[in-house]
């Protein structure tokens, strides 16, 4: 079964409502056209869902590289 959400949302609020939608239907996954829509909440999705996107799938619980600033 497929679900549609379309959302004009800040990160905050689209993280919510995804999050919200994926309990409700025990979805296993969230599909994105580009990774563009998903990118600002892509830690929310992938800690319930396994996130899909043209190019890859990030699985359910896939950790997400850390970026260190104080590197030098």
């Amino acid at each position: 079964m497929v679900w549609t959400i379309r959302l004009d949302t800040g990160p905050l609020a689209t993280a919510l409502v995804l999050c919200g939608a994926v309990m409700e239907h025990d979805a296993a996954a969230v599909v994105v056209p580009s990774f563009e829509h998903a990118d600002a909440v892509r830690h929310a999705i992938t800690d319930i869902a396994a996130l899909v996107t043209p190019i890859r799938v990030y699985p359910l619980g896939y950790r997400w590289p850390v970026v260190d600033l104080d590197r030098r």
